[in-house]
């Protein structure tokens, strides 16, 4: 009897590890929209922009440095929260560029859903509507938000219920803001070959395997970079006064990386088992790099162009 509750004892022993070990490979396991950097990216990302800033930035914003940095993340804890809110926020964090490869994207994302359509390119390539995602739109959606609770903000009296419930409203936007644009920063989030090549013409030979993605952009770099590494590489700020324009244009860069990242891969620069190497680290530093900068320039951005009336409906 002993050695049968022993047996049995053990047996459900092995179940229960098997059974932990699905639930480890379900949730380790990339999707389509992965978490992008990782919470370790994203969090140097955001930090770095934020160590960037230019001093004639409001005292509030420059003091809420810990917050900012916190909030480099914040989008892709809202993973599984419910259906709903999954179908809306996924698609905010890439675009498929090869998808959208010649056309003149419209400002508005809803003229770009009809444009999908009008275009042919949904049924040339068999996609559905949301297939290509929205990251251009929804940076500049936030970016515009931002500009305009700057506006609102200069016209608040100091201590005022106002004024402080605008502050959290801006801090809340921009750490967000960061978010997305830190996946742009990253190839995997401009291109169909989001997590190993997908096309059937692999001339390179580049990996096929459903790792990929996070092998740079969590594993590799949870353990290969750090603070230094971005902030040395970042660029000084640009004044930026057309936020759509410029994220399209980012994310166009991104996606003629995609090569460099793979071929980067296949010769194991973000191998966990072998050595670190300089070209590995280098580059995911200037994506990272460039994402902050670009970051910094949209906050500092929002806040310049707050001082200007907005533009009216239908002006030039």
């Amino acid at each position: 009897m002993k050695i049968l509750t022993t047996i049995i004892n053990r047996f459900q022993f092995s179940i229960f590890n098997f059974q932990l070990l699905l639930l480890t490979v379900a949730l380790l396991a990339p999707t389509r929209h992965a978490f992008a950097w990782g919470e370790h990216g994203h969090l140097l990302s955001n930090e770095a922009a934020a160590l960037g800033l230019p001093t004639d930035m409001p005292h509030f914003f420059l003091e809420a440095y810990s917050e900012l940095v916190w909030l480099g993340p914040e989008p892709d804890r809202w993973r599984n929260a419910g259906e709903s809110l999954e179908k809306w926020g996924s698609p905010d964090h890439f675009i498929d560029y090869e998808y959208v490869e010649g056309l003149e994207l419209p400002r508005s994302r809803y003229d770009f859903l009809e444009l999908m359509e009008s275009s042919g390119r949904l049924r040339r390539f068999g996609i559905e509507n949301d297939t290509t995602g929205f990251s251009p739109w929804r940076i500049a959606e936030l970016s515009e938000m931002l500009t305009n609770q700057f506006r609102r903000w200069r016209f608040t009296s100091p201590g005022t219920t106002e004024r402080r419930a605008l502050e959290h409203e801006i801090i809340h936007t921009a750490g967000s803001l960061g978010h997305y644009v830190a996946d742009a920063a990253n190839p995997h989030h401009a291109t169909i070959h989001y997590n190993g090549w997908a096309s059937a013409e692999n001339p390179g030979g580049f990996a096929t395997d459903c790792d990929a993605h996070s092998r740079f952009e969590s594993q590799f770099v949870s353990h290969a970079v750090d603070l230094k590494h971005v902030v040395g590489e970042m660029s000084q700020p640009v004044l930026r006064t057309d936020a759509f324009t410029t994220a399209v244009e980012f994310l166009r860069g991104s996606n003629q990386l995609v090569d460099e990242l793979y071929a980067l891969d296949r010769a194991k620069a973000f191998d966990l088992f072998s050595p670190r190497t300089e070209p590995g680290v280098a580059f995911a530093s200037e994506r990272l790099a460039a994402g902050a900068s670009l970051l910094r320039d949209f906050w500092w951005s929002a806040w310049k162009n707050s001082a200007r009336a907005p533009r009216r409906r239908g002006e030039d």
